[in-house]
């Protein structure tokens, strides 16, 4: 059983990239006593240091731990998501994938809260579900692209963005490539949608989707097509 100490001793932080193979290890088989002493490693002053992969155990660990009690674990990540640590805020995305990695068709409504908070909670909900191992399902693959445009309809302006909306722009920026190229037959169509919008920051999530690799093999021509939209 791991503990506190060993966690800290093995993060890889300070450092480039955390130990995520022992934070999932971690997140399987914690216990509610060592996941509430990880919990108290959530503090303001965390960035690069062992400290912040012990408040990404408790993240993760903690959402793994509840993931049956949504009312319980969806305003915790709400609130975990404007944490000051990209680290603990990507512990956010990754709790989000792995509590609806088994039934995201039948949670996505519980995301509601996140969806209609600030860009920070709604980057969160971006990079949770624009993950490919929970795009097996082309009903829930068309809910997530229905959100991915509820999203992305307020960009559909040319004023300056601030560091939030920044954030949830770039995550938008890669996260409708992965969706479409899962689901292509709806993909396509919702993708689509963004040429209704205008404004330079919708042009640069259609552009930067574009470019991804997965699009390029799974359809050139229509990507083809699309920047000729432009």
């Amino acid at each position: 059983m791991y503990d506190v100490q060993f966690l800290i001793e093995n993060s890889n932080l300070p450092g480039p990239r955390g130990n995520l193979k022992l934070l999932y290890d971690f997140s399987k088989n914690a216990s509610e006593d060592i996941i509430d002493k990880c919990l108290e490693y959530i503090k303001p002053d965390v960035r690069n240091s062992p400290e912040e992969f012990v408040a990404m155990c408790g993240v993760l660990s903690f959402s793994t731990y509840n993931k049956n009690n949504l009312k319980k674990v969806i305003p915790f990540l709400k609130r975990t998501a404007n944490h000051g640590s990209w680290r603990v805020r990507e512990a956010v995305a990754i709790a989000i994938q792995e509590i609806f990695s088994d039934k995201v068709d039948t949670a996505l409504d519980g995301l509601r809260s996140l969806i209609q908070g600030n860009d920070i909670e709604r980057r969160a909900v971006v990079a949770g579900l624009c993950e490919p191992k929970l795009l097996n399902n082309e009903d829930v693959n068309k809910k997530i692209l229905d959100i991915l445009l509820e999203l992305s309809k307020p960009f559909s302006h040319d004023n300056k963005l601030d560091e939030e909306s920044t954030a949830l722009r770039k995550a938008l920026g890669y996260g409708w490539s992965v969706v479409v190229s899962k689901g292509p037959e709806n993909g396509k169509i919702i993708f689509e949608e963004l040429f209704e919008l205008h404004g330079k920051h919708i042009n640069w999530i259609i552009k930067e989707n574009l470019k991804k690799n997965r699009l390029q093999k799974m359809d050139p021509e229509w990507v083809k097509q699309c920047l000729l939209k432009m």
